[in-house]
């Protein structure tokens, strides 16, 4: 997986099996999503699809880049069109054109889409397949998707990781440390393995009952065997799953449909920089 203390923990993402990565909104989800593909497609080059429901191109592109290419920035936005990073970034372009990376951005999960994407993980050998995210909170829907989406990867055998919001609503509990347990709305059901991210801050909390401090830190929690099994929780630096992104506008929410192939999605979208 790339983390250490995951791969220790877990050992990994097993076929057949449902991997869900919670918190709440801004918490650092899709930036642990990004971290693991960059990974597992870019350095490992093992077949991977991402499914995406919300992120646009240029944002999912400048994520990936940024994280690779260990870029701090506080404007995702305007990544790609910054000079001073366009070297590392296009030798970054030419790596992520090699890795046998699928990307498809879909409105819903459900159906003919789930008909789709089988038909294209077949036919393109992926081993495993990323969502981000599955829905915006824990509902009767969401229960639905996660069975579906559950049964997919059991009948072709691969891991599955989606990310998904937990419920955060903690009327009368503010400034107490939050658990996983405590900001999901129903159980969690339907998953083999549960990665909770708390981001301390959204709860204005900023140090530990031993005094640690908590600014900029993610705290983790692991939910194994549908919640059976707990593991203490961990804690890293805010900037190993987070990009800050503060700038509002106009953004690229240009959808992809057939073509999938992240080669090809790199050919059609405008990249600023030129080869020499």
């Amino acid at each position: 997986m790339g983390f250490r203390f995951l791969d220790k923990e877990i050992g990994g993402y097993y076929p057949g099996s449902m991997t869900t990565i919670c918190g709440a909104e801004d918490s650092g989800k899709s930036a642990f999503v990004i971290t693991q593909i960059n990974h597992i497609a870019v350095d490992m080059h093992i077949p991977t699809l991402l499914v995406l429901t919300d992120m646009s191109k240029r944002i999912f592109l400048s994520c990936m880049a940024a994280y690779y290419c260990g870029i701090e920035t506080n404007n995702i936005n305007a990544l790609l069109d910054e000079k001073k990073y366009q070297k590392a970034i296009k030798d970054y372009f030419r790596l992520l054109k090699e890795a046998p990376l699928y990307v498809v951005n879909v409105e819903n999960q459900e159906g003919n889409v789930l008909k789709m994407l089988e038909g294209l993980i077949t036919s393109n050998g992926i081993k495993i397949v990323f969502v981000d995210q599955i829905t915006p909170a824990y509902t009767e829907k969401h229960e639905v998707i996660l069975t579906s989406w559950k049964s997919l990867v059991m009948k072709l055998n691969i891991p599955l990781v989606a990310t998904s919001c937990t419920w955060s609503y903690r009327e009368g509990l503010e400034g107490i440390k939050p658990a996983l347990c405590d900001l999901c709305q129903n159980d969690v059901r339907g998953q083999d393995v549960v990665i909770g991210l708390i981001k301390y801050e959204q709860f204005n909390i900023y140090c530990d009952e031993t005094g640690q401090d908590l600014h900029d830190t993610i705290g983790v929690e692991i939910l194994k065997q549908k919640g059976r099994h707990k593991i203490r929780k961990y804690l890293l630096p805010w900037k190993c799953l987070y990009l800050r992104n503060h700038t509002e506008g106009e953004q690229d929410e240009i959808r992809l449909s057939s073509d999938c192939k992240i080669d090809i999605l790199i050919d059609k979208f405008d990249f600023p920089i030129e080869d020499n």
